[in-house]
């Protein structure tokens, strides 16, 4: 889940303007939901999502480059993919792969391992991971989604000042 822990971290991403509309929270959750469950749904086998919890709360918008106001937030849900048998997480993260490309999203990076991948999907730029970690001395992979910074209730709430 440490590619989670970055993408939370890196979660504004570039395009938004800063005091724009944006999606709702609302939205937002729906779309990272939709993003994970139609990759999910193409895994074969099965895999049995298993919401990783820490990623129910919303995080600030960290952006400093965008100069945005940190009253926006990010929107993630990270899942485990629990029953694929260790001598298959290879071809998932392939088939992984092949879908995200097949949708247009943009695939960033992989790591050596061919196990972790990063992307943003495609048109709206939401962060997207697929993460190998340890549990109990197997390979586990992870996999989530992340919304561009967005405005809790789509748009910027009215300055006290003035």
């Amino acid at each position: 889940m440490i590619v989670v822990v970055a993408i939370i971290v890196t979660g504004c991403t570039r395009g938004e303007a800063v005091n724009e509309p944006t999606m709702t929270e609302t939205q937002a959750l729906a779309r990272v939901e939709q993003l994970i469950n139609e990759t999910a749904a193409v895994i074969r086998p099965k895999p049995r999502l298993d919401l990783y919890r820490p990623s129910l709360n919303p995080n600030s918008c960290l952006d400093p480059s965008d100069g945005g106001s940190k009253d926006r937030i990010v929107v993630n849900r990270s899942y485990y993919l629990r029953d694929i048998p260790q001598g298959q997480l290879a071809e998932v993260a392939r088939q992984v792969k092949q879908y995200w490309e097949q949708r247009g999203h943009h695939i960033e990076g992989i790591a050596q391992n061919g196990l972790d991948m990063s992307g943003r999907s495609r048109p709206d730029d939401f962060l997207l991971s697929l993460a190998a970690t340890g549990d109990n001395g197997d390979i586990l992979l992870g996999l989530a989604a992340t919304s561009p910074c967005v405005w809790p209730n789509g748009t910027p709430e009215p300055s006290s000042a003035g």
